[in-house]
């Protein structure tokens, strides 16, 4: 079993979900960590530490798969870079030796790059895939890459005892018109996921005199503090437990992200707690936007504006309609179901070695 590290953003998280189901349901003969340290918490690793990360997990794979032969490698798959270019490695070592990989795609970008790259189809091909729904599922099956099974598994949405719906999504009060639309963002502060976007675009609405709060947490990236001029609290890395306090003073989280996302763990927590959700459309929550949980956005600012503006006229009116949708859906990312989809692919799929 490969995983993450716990800090490590929505993979992380997953692999906090995942790893322990792993362990109830089947012997594991080694967990072997893909995670490069950080020198701080503001900061992603360094390449020396990512290239040394990287060679120590292939290696530690390798020495694994020869010495214990287990029947099946179980990997948190990356979609591009060095970390996709070392679990090629890790997939072309499992087969070599006869074990069977099991692919969990967190993400959704990664079947576009198999329709366009034959070299990477011929070395993931014949594995069983994990995906987080059934569009990325359908773009998978027809990326031209060979697969033995697809099987669709959601992220889990937090538990109940770790959600505030009642700060957020109670019924309509008069403090929505009374105190400024708070803002939050949580997350690593990146181009790519459209932070700086969400910070022009705060600026922006702020600049027409209207009432805003911005808070944000999480690493920052390569986007420079000059440009976080609209930021009102800045609290850094924030750790797990403290998350569902952070959810309790947002009224509106935006994820206007550059690329292609999954089905981020921020889009589940905002909306158990309440908040009003806006994000760019993507194949991994395309069920989210379909059922109307989450209002869909452009990454660019004047989309975003716009938005922000919407819930600053009718705050309450769009947070009970997605509530709503939510209700409806939310029973699909409970701990229990999606942990039960988990064991069932642990019972059913073949591993035969060979």
């Amino acid at each position: 079993m490969l995983r993450h590290s716990a800090g490590l953003g929505g993979m992380g998280r997953a692999a906090e979900f995942f790893t322990p189901a792993l362990r109830r349901l089947c012997p594991i003969v080694a967990v072997v960590s893909l995670s490069a340290k950080r020198t701080s918490d503001g900061f992603e690793a360094s390449w020396p530490a990512k290239v040394g990360a990287t060679a120590s997990a292939v290696g530690r794979c390798a020495m694994v798969l020869v010495r214990e032969s287990p029947d099946a490698v179980y990997l948190p798959i990356a979609q591009w870079g060095l970390p996709l270019l070392r679990d090629a490695l890790v997939v072309a070592l499992a087969r070599a030796t006869g074990s069977t990989p099991v692919l969990h795609l967190h993400g959704a970008q990664l079947p576009a790059r198999l329709s366009a790259a034959l070299p990477l189809r011929k070395v993931l091909g014949g594995a069983h895939w994990i995906v987080l729904s059934e569009d990325v599922a359908a773009n998978l099956q027809t990326s031209g890459c060979r697969t033995r099974s697809v099987t669709v598994i959601r992220n889990p949405a937090p538990a109940p005892e770790h959600a505030l719906p009642q700060q957020n999504g109670g019924p309509p009060t008069a403090s929505c018109a009374s105190r400024p639309l708070r803002v939050g963002w949580l997350g690593t502060m990146c181009r790519a996921k459209g932070f700086d976007v969400l910070c022009d675009a705060v600026d922006r609405v702020k600049r027409r005199d209207t009432a805003v709060e911005f808070s944000v947490a999480g690493m920052r990236l390569d986007v420079p503090r000059s440009r976080m001029g609209s930021v009102d609290r800045d609290l850094g890395v924030v750790h797990q437990a403290d998350v569902p306090e952070f959810w309790s003073t947002v009224d509106v989280f935006v994820l206007p992200a550059r690329w292609v996302e999954g089905l981020p763990f921020v889009l589940l927590e905002a909306l158990q707690a309440g908040c009003v959700v806006a994000a760019t459309r993507s194949s991994g929550s395309a069920e989210l936007f379909r059922h109307g949980c989450v209002d869909a956005v452009e990454p660019t600012v004047d989309s975003v504006t716009g938005f922000l503006e919407a819930c600053r006229t009718d705050l309450d009116g769009v947070r009970r309609r997605q509530q709503k949708a939510w209700r409806q859906l939310r029973p699909l990312y409970a701990h229990d179901r999606v942990e039960g989809a988990f064991a069932r692919f642990w019972e059913t799929a073949p591993f035969g070695r060979g």
